[in-house]
């Protein structure tokens, strides 16, 4: 416990809020420096340059700002973006951070997504996102249609009774085909491979199941930094943050993804590429195999090979990802979305808008968790308008922090809000902010919670399975609907993929009302876990879980059914909901051979059949080591699941939780409480700790440290705790 940073917390950029820095006009050294002077001032020591909307340098300077269109389909132009003139620019900002103990973090392009590099690569349709399209044919019993082979890039055309396979026609060597129903075919669905033009949404959408496309990026960005200032690396230039790559069409497809594919599931994917959207016998492990894929080469790919390369040249990845608050978005915009946390060394999610309550962090956090990653920011209060009051902050970033994020990315900055710049995603914290004389309170008080959340682990005695699986295997993907831009996306059309969102998160958020936490178990970190006693233990953390929650699931993996089996038979808890007969599946795809497949039921397991049953067992098996005597021990949410559709991107605006949060983290032998006021007036709180010994009380806006007086009993040690309004105090305990 580090009680001198705690009383003076501007002593350490590593641990200090780190803003947008948005570059979006004509950048100049004077202006830059007098811009960092006052981020110094007020502690904020890290700040991340990035390009944005605006940006006029070189022959862009001449260009009046009215001229274009700060939006995101903004048509391109000479901005300067990585010219010389763009890194001598940078170099006054990497001067000045020398000289005040300050560090800079980079940002890998101009606006986002991350990976087209200013819009430049993606002109090369070969590297352009590819995806699945499919036709659909009816028939009756003398019907008989042509398609023309040549038409599309056509991979398969299959036959279906009812939803019955009956057999692919023969593509190859033909430029038409005759179908023909004979009374036996009733549907015919055609499989092609399409692209979507440069404008106006391609330009955005690298193709990241692609090495090769990615290594274009790495070439084109990430080089450019390293040969500028290579020398800084690590030292002054800390790393590079990676900003919301996503697929915008529902089932990528890229040229390699056949090979790949049947070397890893050991069968070829085209002729069954029809399965994807039709249900047969065998469809959910079609599609469990090709969304299995995906996210691996997209994991692989993208964030592995930018991570390796940051690595090898001394910097730290740090990035978010697009839609992280729901299985179905996660699922659409990059398959097992968490499964690419573990290629970060600061992973990071956003939160945009003033509400809070949504399960973004938590399904963040629980994942870098598990894959041994104990630093997660965020990118925090962007698009909450101007009219955001300092208090409205000071909420949002007390929940975060009690979600388990320990780094505050603020979003943003702004070097100008002339113009167009002012409607940027507003909105800015910098000093046209009307409470920019606030932020001299902000960053201290953000900056002690970060670092008393750090270097530490979380403590809680559940982990939720996270049914992936199980969602692809009756997702329905509007494939009509792109997303990714601006819009609210397709409706989730399957009634069962929509039950297993909103069952997971009516489970989340109905635990986090009674401050049961809960960490988020994704299949790919079985890997991770092993069995000890009546515990399933984290190798990389050891956190320690006592519960595990099977919700909604009909496919496992066969690892992880190994590890459940193990865990249930050394008596541990699993509680299942909503959950029967399994499928065991495995990741070399054998289960695609009718001779390997198995379906199991669950012995010694406790059955639950409605979400109070759930949680009342979770009630009584959770043997909390606190306990509120008198006052609040609970939270409410407003809003506990989200409509069933997509939407991107999501704007919280309106949620909120009430009451009093506790969660704990463990650190240098200690128990931290992480106690928050949500309510708008003082809280009086009776809490007993199961402890022994000095209490603390550490309060992160003053930087104080005291003891507690206590009185003592058989069950422990007892305080009294008066807690201000949308406020946070730390209780430090023994173990």
């Amino acid at each position: 416990m580090d009680n001198q940073f705690f009383k003076y917390p501007m002593i350490d950029p590593d641990y200090s809020v780190s803003p947008f820095w948005f570059w979006n006009d004509e950048i100049n050294d004077r202006q830059t420096v007098e811009q960092m002077k006052m981020m110094n001032r007020i502690g904020a020591n890290q700040p991340i340059i990035h390009a944005r909307m605006g940006l006029l340098l070189g022959n862009a300077s001449q260009k009046s700002v009215s001229s274009y269109h700060l939006g995101p389909f903004r048509p391109g132009f000479e901005v300067g973006y990585l010219s010389q003139e763009w890194f001598d620019r940078i170099k006054a900002a990497i001067e000045f951070a020398k000289d005040h103990d300050m560090k800079l973090w980079l940002y890998d392009e101009y606006n986002w997504p991350s990976g087209n590099c200013a819009w430049t690569l993606t002109k090369d349709e070969n590297i352009r996102e590819h995806f699945l399209q499919f036709e659909y044919y009816e028939f009756k019993d003398s019907d008989n249609i042509i398609i023309d082979i040549k038409s599309k890039k056509y991979l398969c055309i299959s036959a279906f009774s009812e939803n019955q396979f009956i057999k692919n026609f023969d593509i190859s060597y033909q430029d038409k085909i005759l179908i023909q129903s004979d009374g036996i075919i009733t549907k015919v669905v055609a499989v092609y491979v399409d692209v979507d033009a440069y404008e106006p949404i391609g330009k955005f959408n690298i193709d990241y199941l692609s090495k090769e496309a990615i290594r274009k990026f790495i070439d084109s960005t990430h080089e450019k930094y390293y040969k500028q200032f290579g020398e800084e690396f690590g030292k002054i230039i800390s790393g590079i943050f990676m900003d919301e790559t996503r697929f915008c069409n529902a089932m990528p497809w890229t040229e390699k993804l056949p090979e790949i594919f049947e070397k890893r599931k050991g069968y070829d994917i085209i002729p069954e590429l029809a399965k994807l959207v039709v249900d047969t016998n065998d469809s959910k492990y079609v599609r469990l195999d090709y969304y299995d894929v995906v996210t691996d080469m997209y994991v692989e790919a993208t964030f592995k090979q930018i991570n390796d390369w940051c690595l090898e040249h001394g910097l730290k990845t740090i990035g978010h990802l697009l839609g992280e608050e729901t299985i179905s978005a996660q699922s659409y915009f990059g398959g097992d979305m968490t499964r690419g946390y573990q290629y970060f060394q600061i992973p990071a999610i956003d939160h945009l808008g003033n509400g809070i309550g949504s399960l973004d962090a938590k399904f963040a956090v629980s994942a870098c968790h598990n894959y041994g990653k104990m630093k997660i920011a965020c990118e925090a209060f962007g698009a909450s308008g101007w009219d955001i009051t300092y208090e409205d902050m000071v909420k949002i970033s007390n929940w975060l922090f009690q979600q388990g994020i320990n780094q505050i990315l603020i979003h943003g900055f702004y070097y100008s809000t002339k113009d167009e710049r002012w409607n940027d995603f507003p909105p800015s914290y910098f000093y046209q902010w009307k409470y920019w004389d606030k932020m001299k309170e902000y960053v201290p008080m953000a900056n002690r919670m970060m670092k008393i959340l750090s270097d530490g682990k979380s403590e809680n005695e559940i982990l939720i399975y996270c049914p992936m699986e199980t969602y692809w295997q009756h997702v329905q993907p509007d494939l009509s609907v792109k997303t990714g831009f601006w819009q609210n996306g397709p409706k989730i059309r399957n009634e069962i993929a929509a039950k297993i969102d909103k069952n997971f998160q009516l489970i989340c958020n109905k635990l986090s009302d009674l401050n049961l936490d809960y960490t988020i178990f994704n299949a790919d970190v079985t890997k991770n876990f092993y069995v000890e006693g009546k515990e399933l233990v984290n190798c990389l953390s050891n956190e320690r879980f006592s519960i595990f929650i099977l919700p909604n699931t009909e496919i496992l993996f066969e690892d992880t059914y190994r590890l459940l089996s193990k865990f249930v038979d050394n008596g541990g808890i699993l509680l299942t909901y909503q959950t029967g007969a399994v499928d065991i599946v495995y990741k070399s795809g054998k289960h695609h051979d009718l001779n390997y497949r198995e379906t199991i039921n669950f012995k010694n397991c406790i059955n639950c059949g409605t979400l109070d049953e759930l949680i009342s067992y979770c009630k009584e098996y959770d043997k909390l080591p606190f306990k509120v005597l008198d006052g609040i021990s609970w939270m409410s949410h407003n809003l506990y699941s989200y409509p069933d559709h997509l939407i991107d991107p999501y704007i919280h605006d309106g949620e909120s939780v009430f009451g009093v949060g506790i969660t704990r983290y463990i650190k240098d032998n200690k128990r931290i409480f992480n106690i928050t006021n949500y309510n708008n007036q003082y809280e009086k709180l009776t809490i007993s700790f199961d402890t022994y010994g000095e209490i603390e009380l550490w309060i992160p806006e003053t930087g104080e440290i005291r003891k507690l007086p206590y009185t003592k009993d058989n069950c422990g040690e007892t305080i009294q705790l008066e807690l201000p309004a949308n406020r946070c105090y730390f209780v430090v305990t023994n173990i």
